[in-house]
């Protein structure tokens, strides 16, 4: 009797470590069951009508974040190319940063994209990332807004070092001017409407929040 209850004595400690760290464990996959339930709802973001609805008014400064501090756009959406993505400048080393919180669904190559990490979100939209020199992030990571995706490059088709950065509804880009104010590197404060016609086509509108 007395060896079993010194048996127990000597493990109860390395029990109750266990015992927290299975807890904290459990705790953490709540959490990220809970963000994860978020994306997944936004995989078909028309899922509840052929409309869905963004309020970039009531973004906190936690809740997005520009994609490459300090960068100037070298290349736009659309033209005479019909580029389909914007491309922006910095310097080759300088760090990608994600737009929104949410979860990387691809990083690796990616045809012309070069090194490329897409991620979705929970506001319905999707970013890509490429021409990185390195990928920073795995498929499956959630990451915050803010948090480094990957290295300024020139992979793929690339002439510079740059970022080619696309926003996407269901994998169709459009143009990532409608959301950022890219010549002061800032979101458009905005309630942003995204609908999708019978043919399959999307529209785009916005309405502006007036200041108080």
């Amino acid at each position: 009797m007395n060896r079993i209850l010194l048996c127990l004595l000597l493990h109860f400690p390395l029990f109750t470590f266990h015992f927290s760290l299975l807890k904290a464990q459990d705790e953490s996959v709540d959490i990220d069951e809970w963000q994860v339930m978020k994306v997944e709802a936004a995989r078909d973001p028309f899922a509840n009508g052929n409309q869905f609805t963004i309020n970039f008014a009531n973004y906190t400064e936690e809740e997005w974040h520009y994609p490459l501090p300090g960068g100037r756009v070298i290349s736009p959406y659309g033209g005479a190319r019909h580029h389909g993505g914007t491309d922006i400048k910095t310097r080759a080393g300088d760090t990608i940063v994600a737009a929104f919180p949410g979860e990387v669904i691809l990083s690796g190559a990616h045809y012309g994209y070069g090194n490329c990490v897409i991620m979705r979100h929970a506001n319905g939209l999707e970013t890509l990332y490429s021409h990185n020199s390195r990928n920073l992030v795995k498929v499956g990571q959630w990451l915050q807004a803010g948090d480094p995706v990957s290295i300024e490059g020139r992979t793929g088709r690339a002439t510079t070092d740059h970022l080619h950065f696309e926003l996407r509804v269901k994998g169709k880009a459009f143009d990532s001017s409608r959301v950022f104010d890219h010549a002061n590197n800032a979101l458009i404060r905005q309630v942003f409407v995204v609908t999708k016609q019978k043919n399959g086509a999307l529209t785009f509108t916005a309405e502006p929040v007036e200041k108080e």
